[in-house]
């Protein structure tokens, strides 16, 4: 990269870290002489009350810890043992009420019916198969609910605007879909001559100079694979301990790959904070570093490639959690529109022919960076934990695959340290293992792989200037990458090159038949935040980091058209 394209890269790393220190917190003001919302949380309104109002209003509270910003607890009232969480915008007198997510269920909204009542018909409606979404934005507030209707979290945010525009869809409903562990099928089905390699390697970078910043390693990172192979195609997943890397260095591992047998290959990288930058995007493109994660892991998938073994069966669950405080309380939340979340946790088991597990897959969307100074600090976090302790309780090899983590589904941990991480990865792990309790075998059997290339319109301005004199393959202006579609059995995967907000991978998702539904985020490329247009902000911190309004929309519409290739293939 040239001296030129640094300065603009350390010009637009400036930015981005101011923006940064807001990107937990919502941000919208409520203007000056608006009327007050409809509902309120002990008479607090997000985007306009201060800090002493708040104290006022609620007390001390029983914790206050900082999250980027700054969050206090409160018990909920009527609801032991849950908390109702008052985000503020930082922890100085100065500070405003960014948003509340709570469990407490406010008199007269206690259920679906009550709500609609009151406020009528939402603007926006989710549903999903255990609970629903009712989305009141110009109102201040969304509902989460269980599957019977009954209330269950109430998230407060800055009201005077719709989140969802009229005129744009205004309900999606996944109530359909298979969810839950499944009962067993009268024959399982035959695995065609299935064989599976797995392998680990240490990825931990291995002197200063690789990241160009000092930094003591806590715990080491690793790249975590599975090879699947029959006489017909060979496919790789490959899950990795990094923040991001870019199309072209993927690429070459790609192609590695391939020339080791491996037709179709999802690297998934977990957009580890505390790994280090992989992709150069903070100012020191890591050659040396990245040099090592290419060979590492076409090691592993030449060892996995080398040892083989017969498939004896894949069998299957998924969960969506509670969605209690409008959260998944205690794992994870959505930082940017609160309560618009996919709760979902999938695994994958993957028997011998022995009944011996071999592989656990685990997919669900969380942004990985519970553990603050990360990049002085090097850990695998939360997932790094999750694996070691699901590999101890006799799991095989762990891989983690993360999911549509955009816009910011990120952590509800208490605190941001490796101890709280631990924390965290073991009762995710604990999920896990009272997932892999209750698998079954599938029904049907499909072996299937596909990549499709995409050209997104580059339009943010910060990003032209970065990528005009880079390597980054582009074409007319638009962003070159591609998607990924790999089906093992009835299990789906579809890779997602970057973070794709949590509303656009519910129409995705909508549309998916396999069990489980594996988007798998930072699949194959790292291109920043994928929007819908709909939701596109001025002065945010991820269209700080987005291509543009329209990547979001292509990327949606291209893994629906690869879904509808492939359905036609079964019909």
């Amino acid at each position: 990269m040239s001296s030129k394209s640094l300065q603009r890269l350390f010009l637009a790393v400036a930015l981005l870290c101011a923006f940064k220190t807001q990107a937990q917190a919502v941000k919208y003001k409520v203007p000056e002489g608006a009327p007050a919302p409809p509902i309120m949380y002990h008479g607090l309104v997000p985007g306009k009350s201060p800090m002493a109002d708040v104290k006022k209003a609620l007390g001390e509270p029983e914790r206050a810890t900082r999250w980027y910003n700054y969050k206090l607890y409160y018990p909920s009232e009527g609801r032991a043992g849950m908390y109702d969480i008052a985000h503020m915008t930082n922890d100085s007198p100065q500070a405003t009420l960014a948003s509340v997510e709570a469990a407490s269920v406010p008199a007269g909204f206690e259920s679906d019916a009550a709500i609609r009542e009151k406020l009528g018909a939402p603007e926006y409606e989710l549903r999903m198969v255990t609970w629903k979404l009712l989305d009141y934005s110009e109102q201040g507030v969304r509902f989460t609910l269980d599957a019977a209707g009954k209330t269950t979290g109430v998230a407060y945010v800055p009201h005077t605007y719709r989140r969802v525009p009229e005129g744009e869809r205004d309900l999606v409903d996944l109530s359909q879909l298979r969810e839950g562990p499944q009962p067993a099928p009268a024959k399982a089905a035959d695995l065609k001559g299935l064989q599976v390699g797995t392998a680990e390697r240490d990825i931990t970078p291995q002197a200063a100079d690789w990241l160009a910043l000092p930094f003591t390693v806590h715990d080491p990172l690793k790249v975590r694979l599975a090879v699947f192979r029959n006489a017909e195609l060979t496919v790789a997943l490959v899950g990795a301990d990094v923040f991001g890397m870019g199309y072209m260095e993927v690429k070459a591992m790609r192609d590695s790959a391939k020339a080791l047998g491996v037709d179709q290959m999802i690297f998934g990288m977990a957009h580890n904070h505390a790994s280090g930058d992989t992709s150069g995007f903070y100012g020191y493109y890591p050659e040396k570093y990245i040099a090592h994660i290419h060979d590492q892991v076409i090691d592993g998938i030449s060892d996995a490639l080398a040892h083989l073994e017969p498939v004896g069966a894949l069998k299957s669950a998924n969960r969506e959690m509670p969605m209690d405080g409008s959260r998944v309380m205690g794992l994870f939340r959505n930082a940017r529109n609160p309560a618009v979340l996919d709760p979902t946790i999938s695994a994958i088991i993957v028997e011998g022919a022995s009944g011996k597990t071999l592989a656990t897959l685990v997919h669900f969307a969380c942004h990985v960076e519970s553990i603050d100074k990360g990049g002085e600090i090097i850990s695998a976090d939360f997932p790094g934990f999750m694996c070691d302790r699901i590999k101890a309780d006799g799991g095989g090899q762990p891989i983690f695959l993360n999911g549509a983590l955009g816009g910011m589904v990120s952590g509800d941990n208490a605190e941001r340290t490796p101890e709280s991480a631990q924390e965290m990865g073991i009762t995710l792990a604990g999920i896990v293992k009272d997932l892999a309790a209750a698998v079954q075998p599938g029904a049907t059997f499909r072996f299937a792989a596909e990549a499709r290339a995409l050209e997104l319109p580059l339009t943010n301005p910060t990003f032209i200037a970065l990528f005009k004199d880079s390597t980054r393959g582009l074409h007319r202006g638009r962003m070159v990458t591609d998607m990924t579609y790999i089906e093992i059995g009835e299990a789906q995967f579809i890779s997602l090159p970057g973070e794709l907000l949590p509303e656009v991978s519910f129409e995705i998702l909508e549309q998916m038949a396999g069990y489980p539904r594996m988007l798998v985020g930072l699949g194959n490329d790292q291109i920043g935040y994928m929007i819908p247009p709909y939701d596109f902000r001025d002065n945010y911190y991820e269209e700080s980091v987005s291509v543009g309004p329209a990547t979001a929309v292509q990327v949606r519409d291209m893994a629906i058209r690869m879904l509808a290739a492939h359905q036609t293939d079964r019909n």
